[in-house]
């Protein structure tokens, strides 16, 4: 391919233009003069509209770090990570060699697909761009032989139409685990793709397939949605839904109000680098965020560290910008029992760190950390998340999940 240009776009406005240098391996982007006059500064901390090199239009570069494929941070947040790049690695395998695609013509595949707010043109169409109605269970089934079976799995005429589909709506999102994109009808029970406009009566979800039979990942993913609300924490409406004999999680999305798209940045985006609560902390700080955001994060952490979610990593942090130019801190997201219980310790640690420390973090350095970084009544916050830790149990004894699992997770919480 040769997209070697696009224009990116947000709320229907020209945002500016990106273009791939094929000898240097790394993007080049540059504001549009009539988007630097609306005042709205979606790239605050790295590529700040306010900044001399933007109003002299002095080309913004790509990053280096394989986070970021030679893409501006801001703009690397528009690709999905290991589920949907693994997907579109294979598609790609039947219909365009690989080597010749860059991150600049994935992004053409994106096209409006993205989470958050931004598009990209000219967009590669992928067939008929309409909302269609989706079989869970079917695209669920193909989903895991593509995952499973990626070099077997080709594209023929018979399954051509599912390689589309499942293209669609799930080659998008972030995140590991196999998922998609769709908006659900909660009356009627009706699944359709949610990529797009989508009919009065429905809603914007992301499907969180449960994808290993032997280990409930998405009841488990459910018991600490409850949990986290019953500690205070802010999080979408999620459920859980059955098709055939699988229980997925589906939770809606919070880049999305009606139709309306709402800009989103990642931790890893708006601050490269970042690699502790701290430097998440100072972000808040940077964007000037009320102190319920920084109480809110507080929760999170405390949370994060309790539960054992060491699966805490830069991309699991967000803020999200209203078409005012305001920030805020996004709903908390991918919380679930992080370890791999088959992994040695040294494995299991967290991904961003608390004090210095990645693990053994204790009472003594939560409390710590709140002093520094002025939070309010933190004693009574961390005893608040202990005790809705205390219904783990009677949770996931309601969704049935296997007593000797219970214990073992259970018994891994760190106690205060």
């Amino acid at each position: 391919m040769e997209t070697n240009v696009v224009m990116v776009k947000l709320w229907g406005m020209p945002v500016g233009y990106l273009s791939w240098d094929k000898k240097s391996n790394v993007a080049a982007f540059e504001y549009e003069t009539e988007f630097l006059d609306k005042g709205l500064d979606i790239a605050p901390l790295t590529m700040s509209i306010h900044s001399p090199r933007s109003k002299k239009h002095i080309p913004w570069p790509g990053d280096k770090d394989k986070l970021y494929l030679g893409l501006p941070p801001m703009i690397a947040d528009s690709l999905p990570d290991r589920w949907g790049h693994s997907l579109f690695s294979a598609w790609l395998r039947d219909n365009i060699p690989s080597k010749r695609v860059s991150p600049v013509d994935h992004l053409s595949f994106v096209g409006s697909r993205t989470m958050g707010a931004l598009e990209y043109e000219p967009a590669q169409k992928l067939g008929d761009d309409s909302v269609f109605s989706v079989d869970t269970e079917q695209l669920y089934a193909f989903a895991k032989q593509v995952l499973n079976e990626r070099e077997a799995t080709v594209l023929n005429p018979e399954n051509s139409i599912l390689w589309q589909d499942l293209i669609k709506i799930s080659s998008s999102p972030g995140g590991k685990r196999p998922k998609a994109i769709v908006a659900v009808n909660r009356s009627t029970g009706e699944v359709i793709s949610g990529q797009g406009n989508i009919p009065e009566g429905f809603e914007h979800f992301i499907i969180k397939y449960d994808d290993h039979s032997s280990y409930p990942l998405a009841k488990l993913e459910y018991v600490y949605y409850q949990m986290a609300l019953c500690a205070g924490i802010k999080m979408m409406p999620s459920e859980l839904r059955s098709y055939g004999n699988v229980t997925h999680f589906l939770t809606r999305r919070f880049d999305r109000v009606g139709n309306d798209r709402i800009h989103t940045q990642t931790l890893a985006a708006m601050s490269p680098g970042s690699d502790s609560y701290e430097d998440l902390f100072a972000v808040i700080r940077r964007l000037n965020l009320p102190y319920e955001d920084t109480r809110q994060q507080y929760l999170r952490m405390v949370f994060n560290v309790l539960s054992r979610n060491v699966d805490d990593h830069t991309k699991n942090f967000s803020f999200c910008m209203t078409p005012d130019g305001v920030w805020r801190l996004s709903p908390a997201y991918d919380l679930t029992y992080g370890v791999d219980l088959t992994a040695p310790n040294y494995m299991n640690r967290h991904s961003i760190t608390i004090n210095g420390k990645n693990e053994s973090i204790c009472r003594e350095d939560l409390e710590l950390f709140a002093q520094r970084n002025d939070i309010h009544d933190y004693k009574s916050l961390i005893d608040h998340v202990s005790n809705a830790l205390g219904k783990f149990r009677e949770f996931a004894t309601e969704l049935r999940v296997n007593e000797k699992l219970i214990n073992s997770i259970e018994s891994d919480f760190v106690r205060m």
